[in-house]
């Protein structure tokens, strides 16, 4: 693919996705055939006022209205991250009827439909994880952002094996994209699932 691309001279090709760790692999690893081969860019989230601006029009064009106070805290709970602040959205104007208005008091139905209808596959993703590795991922969600998790302090409130084991699983837990890492904090990649693991485990 990556000979048929080069051969492309008048066109340019933009490679997209939302699992940083696949992309970084397909791009700076040297045993990857696209090594390399493109310029790495990170997009930041949809700053809030436009995505305010965005949610009030659809609203707005079936009669419905939402108040501001909504979609910041939506926004600002799920960082900005389109996918999961656009699910509570959608969510929130479902239970919103025509000529009514979406208030801050539907925002925990909200979150609670979207979590229940993800439960199967969670359930599923949770049988088919190594014990280890389940044990850490419960841990991480549980702190919501966790620090310092090769510590003491954590593999006791936790009651995990070891820091070697908590390393091991952390190390597979990345690279199959269930958590992410920014300098020494770690949180579940999935915000729902990890709401999810942190309620009912």
């Amino acid at each position: 693919m990556r000979t048929k691309i080069q051969r492309c001279n008048r066109a340019q090709f933009i490679f997209s996705g939302s699992k940083r760790h696949v992309m970084s692999n397909m791009f700076n690893s040297p045993s990857k055939p696209f090594y390399q081969s493109a310029i790495s860019m990170s997009l930041d989230p949809i700053p809030i006022d436009t995505y305010k601006q965005f949610a009030i029009s659809l609203f707005d064009e079936r009669s419905k209205h939402v108040e501001t106070e909504v979609i910041e805290h939506v926004w600002q709970q799920y960082e900005g991250y389109t996918w999961f602040v656009q699910m509570m959205m959608n969510e929130l104007y479902a239970l919103t009827p025509e000529g009514g208005t979406c208030k801050t008091s539907m925002i925990e139905d909200a979150r609670n439909n979207v979590i229940m209808s993800q439960e199967q596959s969670y359930k599923d993703l949770l049988s088919n994880l190594p014990p280890k590795q389940k044990t850490v991922l419960q841990a991480i969600a549980k702190e919501g952002v966790a620090q310092n998790i090769t510590s003491v302090k954590f593999i006791k409130k936790y009651n995990l094996n070891s820091a070697s084991s908590v390393q091991s699983a952390v190390k597979l837990l990345l690279k199959n994209d269930l958590i992410t890492q920014s300098d020494n904090r770690y949180r579940v990649y999935d915000f729902f699932l990890s709401e999810w693991l942190a309620t009912y485990y």
